[in-house]
């Protein structure tokens, strides 16, 4: 053998050797990484959960992790098992197990995971849309149930209180879980009132009777509210024809109710009707209080086209009172000033509603001229101005009245029997008969009662007058 041969052998001997060595470490190292090899289960989460019992329990997992040292290569992330359930239906602790083997090395977790109830039962009110309580009755339960997550229908056990304006529903699980709703008590009033007309929705009425109107009107929770009524219309019980009245009322609920009445003035004598209506000018005065006692004594209804002549306002207001027709026979009754234009006569005529207004609580659709629309002493201030007074009357919506029978009052005599001879003879033969008389003559008032008393006993209705009344115009002389 040569030393070539020699030193190959020595070669190979020093590199297998080297090799054996490189093994030999890389196992030791091997083993010893092994033997200090670490392996965690890591939980995503907190390791101790509270979950209300009967929710959906969500696994929040966890995560293996191998982790060699020294050489990272060798880390590894093992899958992890879990062991045990999530029973959410039973109360308490329930433990999860988290585990893997890798490499000889065993790792695990627990998760500890408790099942309790702390909601209190779910209480469920029955609610009617359409239903509701009188204010005056009480409150009838709609209905309600209770239900508990784990104690199942507990409805029995719910306590009711009721206060004025709602109930309180209580109800409590065995672990002592409270749940409290409220139900606002609906009060309400949905029925309307009731009116009802003595004597029905058709009556007949007899001419110039006074109209005693007799209704009553009743609520389910006002009780009596006829004094809440109103009643609309025109009623003239003055004028033969037929009338609608509306009566209304309302709640404190908002309920309305409606009745509708037709009343039918007719004839006092069978179809022969002769009407008479006393008209008294230029007053009132201080005859005037003495006119309306007697009046009231015959129960008759006359017509007073007032002015302030003589002042005794506070008498129109009486007149008006007693149910006697108001009229404005101007202001101040100075033909000179009142007829010297019309808007004079506008102006005066305007003061004298002002002040039948203050008097009476409301104006006047009659009105009377001074000397009658046919009055020729108007033409000495302004030509004309009758006609045009005429026409503007009509377009402002009054109702002028002339007259047809004369008592002679006014300057032909101061006799009461010659005032009485001339308004008898005066309505003869009349259907209609509208009578000048004044209330500032004493002789008129010495006559008024027999003329009266001749109309009672010889069929002669006497009636205030309105504006559907007769007007007995003149013919214009101006």
């Amino acid at each position: 053998m040569n030393s070539g041969e020699n030193h190959n052998k020595r070669t190979s001997r020093i590199f297998i050797g080297i090799v054996l060595a490189i093994i030999l470490l890389l196992a030791a190292f091997f083993i010893v990484g092994i033997t200090n090899a670490v392996a965690e289960v890591h939980l995503r989460g907190d390791d101790k959960l509270n979950i209300e019992y009967g929710s959906d329990y969500s696994e929040p997992g966890a995560e293996g992790f191998y982790s060699f040292p020294l050489v990272s290569f060798f880390n590894r992330t093992p899958e992890v098992t879990i062991s045990g359930d999530i029973d959410t239906k039973t109360i308490g602790e329930q433990v999860l197990t988290y585990s893997f083997d890798h490499w000889g090395k065993h790792a695990e977790a627990t998760r500890s995971v408790t099942v309790s109830d702390t909601t209190g039962p779910d209480i469920t009110l029955t609610t009617n849309p359409d239903y509701y309580t009188k204010p005056n009755e009480e409150y009838k339960e709609e209905g309600y149930t209770a239900t508990d997550l784990h104690d199942g229908d507990v409805t029995a056990g719910v306590v009711r209180e009721v206060t004025k304006d709602k109930v309180i529903y209580t109800a409590t699980d065995s672990f002592g879980n409270t749940t409290t709703v409220e139900r606002k008590i609906p009060y309400d009033d949905r029925v309307a009132p009731e009116i009802s007309l003595e004597g029905g929705s058709e009556i007949v009425w007899r001419l110039a009777v006074p109209f005693n109107d007799s209704f009553t009107a009743t609520d389910d929770v006002d009780g009596d509210i006829t004094g809440n009524v109103k009643v609309t219309g025109d009623l003239d019980i003055y004028t033969i024809g037929d009338y609608k009245l509306v009566y209304e009322v309302e709640d404190s609920y908002k309920n309305k109710a409606k009745v509708e009445r037709l009343v039918r003035v007719v004839s006092n004598n069978n179809g022969e009707d002769r009407f008479v209506y006393l008209t008294f000018d230029d007053g009132p005065y201080k005859y005037t209080e003495k006119l309306l006692d007697i009046l009231d004594k015959y129960d008759v209804k006359a017509t007073f086209f007032v002015t302030a002549w003589y002042g005794y306002p506070e008498l129109i207001g009486e007149e008006f009172r007693r149910g006697h027709s108001i009229g404005v026979h101007t202001y101040n009754h100075r033909y000179d000033e009142i007829y010297s234009s019309d808007e004079a006569f506008w102006a005066d005529f305007e003061k004298m509603q002002n002040l039948i207004e203050a008097q009476t609580g409301q104006r006047t659709r009659l009105m009377r001229f001074p000397g009658g629309s046919s009055n020729g002493i108007s033409a000495q201030y302004s030509t004309g101005i009758m006609t045009r007074l005429v026409a503007q009357a009509e377009e402002k919506g009054y109702t002028y009245f002339d007259w047809n029978v004369l008592s002679g009052d006014a300057g032909e005599t101061q006799d009461s029997k010659v005032v009485t001879k001339n308004v008898i003879e005066g309505i003869e033969g009349k259907a209609n008969s509208i009578v000048l008389c004044h209330d500032v003559k004493e002789w008129t008032l010495n006559a008024i009662e027999d003329v009266i008393i001749y109309c009672l006993q010889n069929g002669y209705t006497l009636l205030p007058l309105t504006e559907n009344s007769p007007t007995a115009h003149h013919a214009i002389s101006n």
